[in-house]
């Protein structure tokens, strides 16, 4: 915040000399402005230069002390909390390449092996276009003896439920 620094310093002085050389003109209406060494308080309003029809003119603005010491205080705060992004996400951000990179690697060896698969299944294609009916066959029969061992299932489960009842 030094130009901050700068810039009010700049312009107090300019205030200054501004006022002193309205108070030495002479035939001059003084508006009745002193010029003192003690601090301000933050209710106290900033004075500004106005340029009116040609003619300097000191003018109470509707800033107070206090607005620009607020100001300041944000001006720091943020700074501050952009200096921390800076320093989070340098270090973040080498964090997240690596896992990109890692990843990538990973896509490549899942391509691999999804092509070898699909060279398998293309080889199991060729290797069982002759025996494929019979193969229907064989998981037809497989269909129905699950099928059976389901009702069987099915029965002793009633079986079990009437002895229960029996025992009861």
């Amino acid at each position: 915040m030094r130009s901050f620094s700068k810039h009010s310093s700049s312009l107090s002085a300019t205030v200054i000399a501004t006022l002193l050389g309205a108070m030495a003109l002479p035939g001059t209406a003084q508006a009745g402005i002193e010029v003192s060494n003690s601090s301000a308080y933050p209710s106290d309003k900033i004075t500004a230069i106005h340029n009116e029809f040609g003619k300097d003119v000191l003018i109470k603005s509707d800033v107070d002390v206090g607005d620009l010491k607020k100001m300041q205080d944000t001006l720091n705060d943020q700074a501050r909390q952009i200096e921390e992004l800076k320093r989070s996400s340098g270090s973040s951000s080498s964090y997240s390449n690596k896992e990109i990179e890692e990843l990538k690697r990973t896509i490549k060896e899942q391509e691999r092996d999804l092509e070898n698969l699909g060279k398998q299944v293309e080889e199991l294609k060729r290797n069982s276009g002759s025996s494929s009916s019979s193969n229907n066959s064989e998981i037809s029969n497989l269909k129905r003896e699950v099928s059976d061992q389901d009702r069987e299932m099915d029965q002793l489960k009633r079986t079990v439920e009437e002895l229960s009842r029996k025992v009861k």
